[in-house]
């Protein structure tokens, strides 16, 4: 199967070129990793995203339950001197 021809900008945009280096560097490091190391990042990251999900949704559902303020004060009458 031939390989898909990448779409490279004619301008030269800043993104483009960006995006480009981007590849370049990922591959650059799966080269150079062995695929043991990034299947341990890939789990890692993904432990991560789940921990901070976890406490995003500790976190709402604290304010979600926590009990509303009661009735208001009666106002006080304060004489001044």
């Amino acid at each position: 199967m031939a390989k898909k021809e990448k779409h490279i900008c004619p301008h030269r945009c800043p993104l483009c070129a960006l995006y480009e280096k981007q590849e370049g560097l990922q591959r650059g490091i799966r080269e150079c990793l062995p695929p043991e190391v990034s299947v341990h990042f890939n789990q890692a990251g993904r432990e991560l995203f789940l921990a901070v999900q976890a406490l995003f949704d500790r976190g709402l559902w604290a304010t979600a339950s926590e009990s509303k303020p009661g009735s208001r004060r009666k106002a006080q009458r304060v004489t001044v001197e």
